[in-house]
């Protein structure tokens, strides 16, 4: 009895024919096609007549081949199609250029690479209608809806899917190869078509090699070797990564040997500046180079101190921009020696520190403490910088003479601690249940520990505390009168910018804090920080400067969001607060797929942005909400001593006496410690356990040398320059551009005394520099800058035992005034010396001029006020200042 066939069997055998004959075919003309290319002798031979209709109809083979068995044939066909029909055809061209395209080459080239990219356009629109796929978020051109197959077989879907991914690959490589033809083509579309397939395969790193290819001369390395180590960071990585990383980094150390040594001139000029940003990025590459490549190489710290020098010189001309997507500034062009370190640059180094951190805790590796002390170092500079920037922009903001009625607090810290709150009852509640179930006892215990977990959140408000933390350590003085003095301006300072802020419009406060860039990088250590509290913890008990760092920020971007003045906003705050862990911003969405970011991104809607959209302002808002909830993190956590003052609406950060920084000689010790352990953990086999422990012992020791060795300079460079500075009427007229220089460093607190105001109006008739100076005092005591003011109606005082001449011309009552002005601020501050400095713009007057019964010199030395001319205080403070530096 013959065995009746099935239909479906018979149909698939005759398919399986088919797509054997299709293959044979394909492979055919694919033959011919390298026997045609290879008789090419120059370019115009690869676009004859013949030889284009061949390729047409090999694509059409393949096309053919690809849809009848995907499984089978799919890849094979894809891998045929791209490198027959298209790749091969580019790279053979590059082989017979001889100089430069002709135009009749670049036309060729671009109407093949055009053909390419508008053939993928229609792969991927056939994948989708055949196999439905949603493509919807993922691709930004149109695709038509074809017939849509409901028996579509899982194989297939995951092929179908690769399918689309890879096709996004080529549709960047054709993009790149047409950038390269014609490089006035548009240069983002690569990029566009990479991220396009990031975004729907983030743990496919192949589009990331493709886009540190073509960023291979942008920013100095930078960007190619973040690409490249996100490709390697991928589930599914490219092979070659390796090797091109390894060759980006030779480049890169003989470029650091090529660049010149620090200019040890006072006066920089531009390409010192330039170079400055050269030196912190080759270096830096050198670090990440030892670090992830397990190289042994000896002087690392002094190569961390040295990276840590050139990133604060760099932050120094750092320019405020946008926060924008870390992505939108990825362009082609190649180096350019007048620029400045940026946000998206400072993004991208603090990625490649974390991925290199991740690296390293996965090997067990005694060097992940260094590494992560030197991100703590970045983390501290870059939140120190937005502080300082967001504070001057407070302070040069100008209020309205109308008293504005200050809005009640926005509460946003307030909702978060309560709903972390209920999540901990909620959890408390669901323990309680499942204890009922064996003893009644066990619930009881389960009540009270909800009301202590209340509770607690109570204690974190202390009427000890101070209100607002010392940001950092860099005001400190080398003599103890002048350090109390400048400590209190300080918390002074700090009090009158939260105050101002509360005065302020919020429009303009969320303008100031949206033009921070840098916070995209300080929210993604942020995350980082959150998944592992040990190093928190550990700069509770080791170093308090960046939690009071850290306080400081959160404070001063702690705007009213929930104010019903705040225009261009369609978000719900209120539903932003509940769902800040779901809503993601744009750094987020670059860094989908990153393992060590992966408890962070948990919990995202990563089609929240599709669905609703935000603006830049919404953004910044949302930014704010994810900042005040680290915040809210850090006051869970015991060691920090980090609480919220609700009364205040401001966090507070406990200070004791000893935590301030160890000395040089402590920190050095340590280091040395450090190194000694770290060569014995290579030597030893059993060194795992020994790397975790050490780890959590030494990881703050390198970022605590770097701050007292900046201290250091700082103290040595400041010991000699007082506090107050008094300028004359010549000091302002002839050398204005210094006083702006001494107001706008903030290390002094400048004054001008009325006497010298009266002296400029006699003068402003006469001279046209008089009328500049006024007009500029005008506007800095609009302003109401802290560091430079007027002198006040009682801040005078005659200085005693002094017999005044009785005949006194128009310039010595002028100087007598202005000394008498400097011993009333001298006589505040009894016992400190050196507080006080007249600076003066005239020579004559400290060789006294033709006075001769007269001395201003021993007039003010009398007085306990030290008097100098204006440029030679200049150039000791422009010395000291590169000396810090």
């Amino acid at each position: 009895m013959k065995k009746v066939k099935n239909s479906t069997d018979i149909h698939q055998k005759q398919g399986l024919e088919l797509s054997k004959k299709l293959y044979r075919s394909t492979t055919e003309h694919a033959k011919r096609l390298d026997d045609a290319r290879s008789c090419a002798r120059n370019i115009s031979d690869l676009f004859t007549p013949n030889l284009q209709v061949q390729r047409r109809k090999f694509c059409e083979y393949c096309e053919r081949l690809i849809f009848s068995d995907p499984v089978l044939y799919g890849k094979k066909g894809e891998e045929l199609l791209w490198r027959k029909g298209y790749y091969d055809v580019v790279s053979t061209a590059k082989k017979l250029k001889k100089k430069d395209y002709t135009p009749d080459e670049i036309c060729n080239l671009q109407t093949h690479i055009n053909a390419g990219i508008g053939f993928y356009h229609h792969m991927i629109s056939k994948l989708q209608g055949e196999f439905n796929l949603n493509l919807n978020y993922v691709v930004d051109f149109s695709v038509g809806a074809n017939p849509v197959k409901n028996d579509v077989r899982t194989e297939c879907l995951e092929w179908a899917s690769l399918s689309v991914h890879q096709c996004l690959i080529y549709l960047g490589d054709l993009s790149r190869y047409k950038l390269e033809v014609n490089p006035k083509s548009e240069s983002t579309l690569a990029f566009r078509y990479y991220l396009q397939a990031i975004s729907f395969k983030s743990d496919h790193g192949m589009p990331h090699n493709q886009m540190g290819t073509l960023a291979m001369n942008q920013n100095k390395f930078l960007d190619a070797v973040y690409h490249y180590m996100r490709c390697l960071a991928c589930t599914v990585s490219f092979e070659g990564t390796v090797n091109n990383l390894h060759s980006l980094f030779d480049k890169n150390s003989k470029y650091l040997e090529q660049l010149p040594l620090e200019p040890n001139s006072d006066c920089i000029s531009q390409s010192d500046k330039n170079d400055h940003l050269k030196r912190f990025i080759a270096r830096f590459l050198l670090l990440i180079d030892i670090w992830y490549f397990n190289k042994k190489v000896t002087k690392v710290y002094s190569l961390c101190h040295q990276t840590y020098k050139d990133l604060e010189e760099c932050l120094s001309m750092l320019k405020t921009s946008s926060c924008e997507s870390p992505t939108e500034s990825e362009s082609v062009d190649t180096d350019s020696g007048g620029e400045h370190l940026n946000s998206d640059m400072i993004f991208k180094v603090t990625v490649i520190c974390l991925l290199c951190i991740s690296k390293l805790q996965k090997s067990n590796h005694h060097q992940a403490s260094t590494a992560v002390a030197f991100t703590l170092a970045i983390y501290s500079q870059l939140v120190q910088n937005v502080s300082n920037h967001i504070q001057e922009s407070v302070l040069n903001y100008p209020l309205p003479e109308v008293e504005v009625k200050i809005e009640q607090t926005n509460g946003i810290v307030k909702d978060l601690l309560k709903k972390s709150q209920r999540k901990r009852n909620a959890s408390k509640l669901r323990r309680r249940k499942a204890l009922s179930v064996e003893s009644e006892s066990d619930a009881s215990e389960g009540e009270n520990d909800v009301d202590s977990d209340v509770s607690s959140d109570d204690s974190f408000v202390s009427d000890s505390e101070n209100v607002l933390a010392e940001s950092s350590d860099e005001e400190t003085d080398a003599k103890k009168s002048d350090e109390n003095d400048k400590e209190s301006v300080e918390n002074e300072e700090k009090v009158d910018v939260i105050k101002k802020i509360k005065r302020m419009d919020v429009n303009d406060m969320l303008e100031i804090i949206t033009e921070e860039g840098s916070l995209q990088a300080i929210k993604i250590i942020n995350d980082w920080l959150m998944q592992d509290t040990e190093i928190i913890k550990s700069c509770g008990t080791s170093t308090r400067s960046l939690l009071r760092q850290i306080t400081n920020m959160l404070n001063l971007i702690n705007i009213n969001v929930k104010s019903s003045k705040l225009s261009g906003i369609k978000l719900n705050v209120n539903d932003a607060i509940k769902n800040e862990e779901k809503i993601p911003l744009s750094e987020d969405v670059v860094l989908k797929g990153i393992d060590i970011l992966g408890k962070a991104h948990k919990n995202v809607d990563w089609n929240y942005l599709h669905k609703h959209g935000m603006n830049t302002k919404e953004e910044s808002v949302t930014r704010i909400v994810k900042f005040m909830a680290f915040g809210r993190f850090l006051t869970a956590i015991e060691e920090t001593g980090i609480g919220f003052d609700e009364h205040q609406n401001v966090f507070v950060c406990k200070t004791e006496e000893n935590d301030e920084v160890k000395t040089s000689t402590a920190a050095v010790e340590d280091l040395e410690m450090q190194e000694a352990e770290s060569a014995s953990v290579i030597n030893d086999k059993e060194s795992d356990s020994k790397g975790q422990l050490m780890k959590m012992k030494h990881m703050g020791q390198l970022w605590l040398a770097s701050e007292v060795r900046a201290l250091e300079n700082r103290v040595r460079g400041k010991a000699s320059l007082s506090p107050y500075l008094v300028l004359d009427a010549d000091a302002l007229i002839k050398y204005t551009f210094m006083v702006k220089q001494l107001v706008h460093s903030r290390k002094f607190i400048v004054l001008i005394p009325s006497a010298v105001v009266s002296a400029l109006d006699d003068l402003k008739r006469e001279q046209s520099e008089a009328r500049d100076a006024i007009r500029w005092l005008e506007s800095q005591f609009h302003r109401g800058n802290r560091f430079f003011r007027a002198q006040r109606p009682q801040e005078r005082a005659s200085i005693p035992f002094i017999k005044y001449p009785k005949k006194k011309d128009k310039e010595m009552c002028t100087y007598i005034q202005i000394i008498e002005c400097c011993y009333f601020l001298a006589e505040q501050q009894k016992g400190a010396a050196n507080l006080i400095t007249l600076l003066i713009g005239n020579q004559n007057v400290l060789t006294n001029g033709e006075n001769k019964e007269f001395s201003y010199v021993g007039l003010a030395q009398s007085a306990g006020v030290s008097i100098e001319s204006i440029t030679q205080f200049y150039g000791k403070w422009k010395k000291s200042y590169k000396t810090r530096r």
